[in-house]
């Protein structure tokens, strides 16, 4: 499953700035992880931006753990 990272704007819009980050999934990037929809015209930036600083929503982060493998072959269960 692949994601992205999809921009919430603030009540100025684009213009004020991103208010906070959420995970999409490609399937459905309209919608985030939390259940939030997303405008068509939200800035996107690619998953691996997930966790470099950006302000993201905690539970999209919660749940796109879950759903992304972590050091996969690092474990033995893996």
């Amino acid at each position: 499953m692949t994601h992205k990272l999809r921009a919430e704007y603030g009540p100025q819009g684009a213009a004020g700035g991103v208010k906070s980050w959420h995970v999409v999934r490609d399937e459905d990037p309209s919608t985030a992880l939390c259940g939030r929809t997303m405008p068509d015209d939200a800035e996107t930036r690619p998953e691996e931006d997930w966790g470099t600083g950006l302000r993201c929503c905690q539970q999209c982060g919660s749940l796109y753990m879950h759903e992304t493998p972590h050091m996969q072959g690092s474990h033995p269960y893996s």
